[in-house]
């Protein structure tokens, strides 16, 4: 019991993390111009980095709790088509 309660903490901090990326995304997106400058591509790619990894960290966790969706797809979708 212990170690799923362990689990459970990692996973919603590991949501916590996910979210604060997701809303520093956010917030470079609202400061952003409609070209981007070097400087701002070098910001968005340096955020999705930490964004995507944030993601699987949270995925990583969620798994280890059991909550796994095998696919959001629906049959015969683009991407099982190909």
């Amino acid at each position: 019991m212990v170690d799923e309660v362990d689990a459970l903490h990692q996973a919603r901090e590991a949501a916590r993390r996910y979210a604060a990326v997701a809303r520093e995304m956010v917030e470079f997106l609202d400061r952003t111009s409609a070209v981007p400058t070097p400087e701002q591509e070098a910001e968005y790619a340096a955020l999705l980095g930490r964004e995507e990894l944030q993601y699987k960290q949270r995925q990583d966790a969620l798994h280890g709790l059991g909550l796994v969706v095998r696919s959001l797809e629906a049959p015969g979708s683009r991407e099982n088509r190909e």
